[in-house]
């Protein structure tokens, strides 16, 4: 009777075990730690990665800034060191021209170096021409005509140059005190190009000034071609 009672006691309580089994298994959430530490590191990680990808974006922005765009504050400033307001080789007139008719010509150069030229050549008190006659054909009036044209030319050129040298010396120092004070690579870049454009500005003057001297010689040498063959046509003996 005994041994009914107990079996009959685990029978019973079978069925209750059974089912708080599965109860505790499937209802209560499970947190797997391995997997919890990996997407924490993967999440941590991709956080880094996008700010990293947002800094070099913000450097590439910064960049493209710095490289591009107008930068006229920077170069303008730069822009009238070889000539600028003052004296230029090309505002000389042709030496065949700057005397007509025995007065002279200037064109567009400075009154103040027209002035000095023309008070240089009256000092040396020239004659107009060396036959004495007006409108002479006589080729040694047109030979002294052309180097009294070329002496004022170049008292002109000289003066102007000497003028202009002063002053581009002036702006150049004041150019160099400007260096390295650009915002950014492209301001650089645009004033070394502003500088590239003066200094070809400057040769070109220089190239000026050279013609001048050239010319000078070239007047020179006609005057001599001219006094040989006038002295040619003095010493030719006409039997008739």
């Amino acid at each position: 009777m005994k041994r009914s009672m107990i079996s009959a006691v685990a029978i019973a309580a079978a069925p209750i075990a059974l089912t708080a089994s599965p109860v505790s298994a499937g209802g209560v959430p499970v947190i797997d730690e391995a997997n919890y530490e990996v997407a924490k590191q993967t999440s941590a990680t991709t956080d880094k990665i996008l700010g990293t990808n947002k800094e070099i974006l913000t450097t590439v922005e910064d960049t493209l800034k710095a490289v591009t765009g107008e930068r006229g504050s920077d170069a303008g400033q730069l822009q009238n060191l070889a000539v600028g307001n003052g004296f230029s080789v090309s505002s000389v007139p042709s030496f065949d021209s700057l005397l007509s008719s025995g007065v002279p010509n200037f064109g567009n150069m400075s009154g103040d170096i027209a002035k000095i030229a023309s008070a240089f050549i009256n000092s040396l008190q020239l004659v107009k021409n060396l036959s004495g006659n007006a409108n002479s054909s006589f080729s040694g009036d047109k030979s002294y005509e052309q180097m009294v044209s070329t002496v004022m030319s170049v008292a002109a050129l000289v003066n102007g140059s000497q003028q202009a040298v002063s002053s581009r010396r002036s702006a150049f120092e004041q150019a160099g005190q400007n260096i390295g004070q650009a915002q950014d690579i492209k301001g650089s870049i645009d004033q070394n190009t502003q500088l590239q454009v003066q200094a070809g500005l400057t040769i070109n003057e220089l190239i000026g000034v050279m013609n001048g001297a050239v010319t000078s010689l070239q007047a020179e040498n006609q005057r001599r071609l001219t006094d040989i063959s006038n002295s040619k046509k003095v010493l030719t003996y006409n039997d008739n």
